[in-house]
């Protein structure tokens, strides 16, 4: 072989070994270094063409403090943007990749958000499936997820998939109908804001997260956030003093907001990280995973002091807000023992800081007067009677139109088939009351009575007449008066109509909009295992009570100290009460 021909094939060696050794060293560092930002090198291509400010969340999560690649992922350091886009994470906080995301940092609460109840949704899992009748009771350890996967979904199933699991912290952007104005799911959920329109290149990155991030999602249901707003959903014919449109376009009323609401407090002011990110376990409903109750304010409280509190994330919290607490400081717990820790001692009394910034509100302890000690009330709820009013609708109907079109966010796409929600009379209305599954008295909606029709989806008819209790986010500090409860149709569940206590005893005309009747069989079920509308023995004890409060209508009245041995007097004949249905209370066993 010549030396010309040794020479070519040299140089065509050292072309090949220059050329593998350029793709070799780009293949290291597009995917053996994908994470150089974090590493703490500031090395970021991304930003040579998203280095915009309207490409940049700003404030701790600023590109030039920590990149892109830290929370998009992809490969920073390539030239080639299709080499940098590989791999990358449109969505940071997507449950499906957020250990490489915001677990990176985050460990602790990306862990625990994944057995939440917003990610679970066990609770919605288990009404749906009992309403429709395909589990004996509302409890299941099925997820969203598991009806997600399902290949075959059943009815209540199919209506969980197209009508409820767009709230669910694992569906994605891209699965969604409404992509266009939300931030994104999972962490990005509640800490990326909403935008306003598809023009938001990047939204910013929330560590407080304001109200009208939860409004997505809880307005709907029990609508605690429209209700601590002040804002009820209304059927066109309800009747209203000051009308408004809500936030998605649906009808609305402008009624009083929750006090908590009206001097500047925040969903979050109240509810602890435990509660909005998880604690770890994975509850059956929501009622479990919240631990703050108004006595963890208001008081009586369980205190601590500093020294004895053992939790990092409220520690991150206080150091990320460069603040510190003397371990000797006293400290209030919830129930779950997590520490208020924007609850702050006064001498005596309490003072609450604004997470979101703003002057110390002062907290008023609980009166140790005699409303607070009255006997009997030993099972009431605070909020059973500090609710202004809640949402009610009590005749609402379901069923499946085979005709129609509706995103399945199962099959993440528009399918055949659309379950129809309607209402005649979807307005607002003072609590009723119930029994909750934890065996407190507390407000529980009005109505809850509908049908649901699942014939055309395979499923069967069926009349629902329930119960639910919950906290209508609309607390005030005046009390309703004693004949709201004891001399009220609504409170007993009865519906609209007319309740009257006469001689022969309580009688009750009206329609058929209620969840129970007068002196019932049997209670009617709640939505949770273990809660009930009343009994006929608990509406009689309440009327009982009703016939006196017309006169004795305080507390401190006498009649109340012993109320049992009151009613002895009175069928003793030793009392000089004249009253027309005390006949009824006479003659009653």
């Amino acid at each position: 072989m010549s030396s010309k021909k040794l020479l070519v094939g040299a140089a065509l060696a050292l072309t090949l070994l220059i050329g593998t050794i350029a793709l070799l060293s780009n293949w290291l560092l597009t995917r053996a270094l994908p994470r150089t930002v974090a590493l703490g090198v500031r090395v970021d291509g991304c930003v040579a063409c998203h280095g915009g400010a309207a490409e940049d969340p700003g404030g701790v999560h600023a590109a030039a403090r920590i990149g892109c690649a830290s929370c998009h992922l992809g490969h920073p350091e390539a030239t080639d943007a299709t080499l940098g886009h590989e791999g990358m994470e449109r969505e940071p906080g997507a449950l499906q990749t957020v250990e490489r995301t915001c677990g990176r940092c985050h460990a602790r609460e990306a862990k625990r958000v994944a057995s939440s109840l917003m990610t679970t949704g066990r609770g919605i899992v288990a009404v749906d499936r009992w309403a429709f009748g395909e589990i004996p009771e509302p409890s299941t350890t099925e997820t969203l997820a598991d009806v997600l996967t399902r290949p075959v979904p059943s009815p209540a199933e199919d209506h969980l998939r197209r009508l409820c699991a767009g709230c669910h912290l694992r569906t994605r952007r891209g699965n969604r109908d409404d992509a266009h104005v939300l931030g994104g799911s999972g962490c990005s959920a509640c800490h990326s804001r909403i935008r306003a329109t598809k023009a938001d290149p990047h939204p910013p990155v929330l560590g407080v997260v304001p109200d009208d991030q939860c409004l997505g999602c809880h307005s709907r249901s029990a609508r605690i956030s429209l209700s601590f707003q002040g804002l009820a959903e209304i059927s066109p014919a309800t009747r209203c003093d000051r009308p408004v449109r809500l936030f998605d376009g649906r009808a609305g009323c402008r009624l009083d907001d929750d006090v908590h609401h009206a001097r500047g407090m925040s969903c979050i002011d109240c509810h602890l990280h435990t509660e909005l990110m998880g604690d770890g376990i994975s509850h059956a409903r929501a009622r479990q995973q919240l631990e703050v109750r108004c006595e963890s304010c208001h008081g009586p409280a369980t205190e601590s002091t500093w020294s004895k509190v053992d939790d990092p994330i409220t520690r991150d919290l206080l150091r990320l807000r460069s603040q510190s607490r003397a371990p000797d400081e006293r400290v209030r717990l919830a129930a779950g023992g997590t520490p208020l820790w924007n609850l702050r001692p006064d001498g005596n009394d309490w003072k609450l800081l604004p997470k979101a910034g703003g002057p110390p509100r002062t907290v008023p302890a609980t009166p140790d007067d005699a409303d607070h000690r009255l006997r009997g009330h030993e099972r009431l709820g605070c909020a059973a009677c500090h609710s202004a009013w809640i949402p009610s609708c009590p005749t609402c109907h379901t069923e499946f139109d085979p005709k129609g079109k509706q995103w399945d966010f199962g099959r993440g796409g528009e399918l055949a088939g659309a379950w129809r929600e309607t209402d005649v009379s979807m307005h607002f209305a003072l609590p009723g009351l119930a029994l909750s599954s934890v065996g407190r008295i507390e407000p529980a909606a009005p109505g809850m009575t509908g049908t649901l029709d699942a014939t055309a989806a395979g499923g069967s008819l069926r009349r629902l007449r329930l119960v639910s209790a919950f906290d209508p986010h609309t607390t005030r500090r005046q009390a309703r008066d004693c004949g709201s409860c004891h001399r009220s149709a609504a409170a007993l569940g009865l519906g609209s109509g007319t309740l009257e206590l006469t001689p022969a005893g309580p009688r009750f005309t009206g329609g058929a909009d209620g969840w129970t009747e007068l002196f019932p069989s049997s209670a009617t079920p709640g939505t949770a295992v273990g809660a009930r509308g009343l009994t006929a023995e608990e509406q009689r004890r309440i009327l009982s009570v009703g016939v006196c409060v017309e006169c004795h209508d305080a507390a401190k009245d006498g009649v109340w100290r012993d109320f049992a041995a009151s009613l002895g007097r009175l069928r003793a004949g030793s009392t000089r009460c004249k009253g027309k249905a005390h006949a009824w209370l006479r003659s009653s066993p």
